[in-house]
């Protein structure tokens, strides 16, 4: 029995956990569908001498536009 997927709001900006939560995805396959998408902001934060740090949001036409993109049609 299949569950109808929350609509996504195209005006809304996603983190990736968000996303992540909605697509019963990790979040580290979200960071990676979404690095080079057009349109997504990533802020990009490092202190002296540590990692570098992304933080991502995703507006919701472009997840709307991946997902649509990813997404495989039944031919039935």
């Amino acid at each position: 029995m299949e569950t109808e997927a929350t609509p996504l709001n195209p005006d809304y900006w996603y983190s990736t956990k968000e996303l992540a939560f909605l697509w019963n995805l990790s979040d580290e396959t979200l960071r990676r569908i979404f690095l080079t998408e057009p349109g997504v902001m990533i802020f990009r934060h490092q202190a002296p001498g540590k990692r570098i740090y992304r933080t991502m949001r995703i507006p919701g036409a472009v997840a709307i536009r991946v997902k649509n993109r990813m997404t495989v049609v039944d031919p039935r």
